[in-house]
């Protein structure tokens, strides 16, 4: 077996399930995502004439 190179760690306890559910959304799925996560955390950058 030939050994990792320097700072590659052979086994890790991380868990990535969450990333690997997100990132094999479709590129449409994740933008929509992207959208409604930004207009809920700014706002929807639309004013009112109030």
């Amino acid at each position: 077996m030939k050994s990792p190179r320097n700072g590659d760690v052979s086994f890790t306890h991380a868990n990535i399930s969450l990333a690997q559910r997100e990132l094999s959304l479709d590129l449409q799925t994740r933008l929509e995502k992207f959208v409604r996560w930004y207009e809920k955390y700014y706002g929807s950058g639309k004013k009112s004439d109030h």
